[in-house]
């Protein structure tokens, strides 16, 4: 994508048969947050003592900023790297970490155990100063309002060429001075996600024993922000190949080679890291009374724990080798499947070790969780809640790409999406 190449606004019908299903899926989850909010949380999920999370953290929170981290991954080539070529991938990954964090940061407020004490958070002298989440809670929330402020230059571009004449002069007043502005919110965009994505990690170092050694180490910090890199750098293949095919945006085969090189190396170093770590890390374990000091490799064996982590690890290491390879690289639908399935790796790897793998008085040598008396499953209200967030995050995303100036587009003429042809919208 060259440097001459400039998004420019789909158009089209707002409300046609795509945005009314994904607005009635959204509709019932507004009612079932709804519920939650007059009743109580407890009706509703299925968390306990023992979880005091169920999929809201995991999924809508620590996945979803995976996915929105697209941003911070292209940010860092764009204006880190100053690899000018993918500035054009740079509007559609901040849109899409904007709606991503907007929809994290609203299921930790619909998981708020005591939500009419809200009012409260602004307040400085009540937070504790010593807490890891609330570093993540910070750094999520200035990160949401960063992410937005660096959508508006497309909303500027729409009305400098808007054909009311005050809107004209709004966006060429406005325009120059935010671009001034901007590189103090790219500074902060770069800075935030570090802070608070390998602080995800970090989080899960203060449950120790309860999660299982195979997912447990020191370098929790350090894994959860590789991930997130990875997760970014996937999603922004996935998705520009997706609005190629619905939108006819602008796909360089080429650019997305040489962007994938970068997240096989990413991938490579992650797994070093991961397994480097299992062969030297110790674990402690209570025999007789005493603690007593164990390698991480006795935990391998015929169990559930070793199967999934083997799985996992082969989502990492297969799309690293495919990453790799020239036959991959000249082949789009290759390339999407290896992007698709390095994001799903990070997806199963913070979904495991917030969930999947903690237990709440932690695991036996065989592989066994230790009996507690508790138990979760996603509840239908959770789930039901989780997958009208997705779907209201994809219908922000096609209305803001339809009025705004977002995705570089071969042309605009034609669209797949929606119903009749594409008409600018003003």
């Amino acid at each position: 994508m060259s440097a001459h190449e400039h998004p420019k606004a789909i158009g089209g019908v707002l409300l046609d048969p795509l945005m009314k299903k994904l607005l009635a899926v959204f509709g019932v989850a507004a009612v079932v947050m709804i519920y939650r909010f007059a009743v109580g949380i407890g009706p509703v999920s299925m968390m306990t003592d023992g979880f005091t999370w169920g999929i809201w953290e995991p999924v809508n929170v620590v996945v979803f900023t995976g996915i929105g981290a697209g941003a911070f991954a292209v940010g860092l080539l764009c204006y880190a790297l100053n690899k000018g070529e993918y500035h054009g991938l740079v509007r559609p990954a901040v849109l899409t970490g904007a709606i991503a964090y907007t929809l994290g940061a609203s299921s930790i407020l619909i998981a708020l155990g005591r939500p009419w004490n809200a009012y409260w958070l602004p307040w400085i002298p009540y937070w504790n100063l010593s807490s890891a989440l609330l570093e993540v809670a910070v750094c999520v929330m200035a990160y949401v309002i960063v992410l937005w402020i660096e959508v508006i230059p497309s909303a500027l571009d729409a009305a400098e060429v808007a054909k009311d004449s005050k809107w004209q002069a709004f966006g060429k007043k406005w325009k120059p001075k935010m671009a001034k502005a901007m590189p103090f919110f790219i500074a902060a965009a770069i800075v935030l996600p570090t802070m608070h994505q390998s602080s995800l990690g970090g989080l899960m170092l203060i449950a120790g024993p309860k999660i299982h050694p195979l997912w447990h180490n020191g370098l929790l910090p350090t894994l959860f922000l590789i991930s997130c890199l990875s997760m970014g750098y996937g999603t922004v293949v996935v998705l520009t190949n997706i609005l190629g095919m619905t939108w006819k945006a602008k796909v360089d085969q080429k650019l997305f080679a040489s962007l994938s090189k970068v997240n096989g190396g990413l991938l490579f170093v992650y797994a070093a890291l991961r397994i480097g770590e299992l062969f030297i890390g110790k674990y402690t374990i209570g025999v007789n009374g005493q603690d007593v000091l164990v390698s991480k490799l006795s935990f391998l064996g015929f169990n559930f724990p070793t199967i999934w982590f083997l799985f996992e690890m082969s989502l990492f290491l297969v799309p690293a080798f495919m990453f790799m390879s020239e036959k991959v690289a000249s082949n789009r639908g290759q390339l999407f499947l290896a992007a698709f399935m390095a994001v799903m790796a990070g997806a199963f790897y913070r979904v495991d070790t917030y969930l999947t793998f903690y237990r709440p008085v932690g695991w036996q040598p065989n592989g066994k969780p230790w009996e507690a008396g508790w138990q979760y499953f996603p509840s239908l209200g959770e789930s039901i809640v989780t997958i009208g967030m997705a779907a209201v995050g994809i219908a922000i995303f096609v209305v803001v790409s339809r009025l705004f100036p977002v995705v570089v587009v071969e042309d605009r003429a034609h669209s797949n999406v929606g119903s009749g042809a594409a008409a600018a919208h003003r």
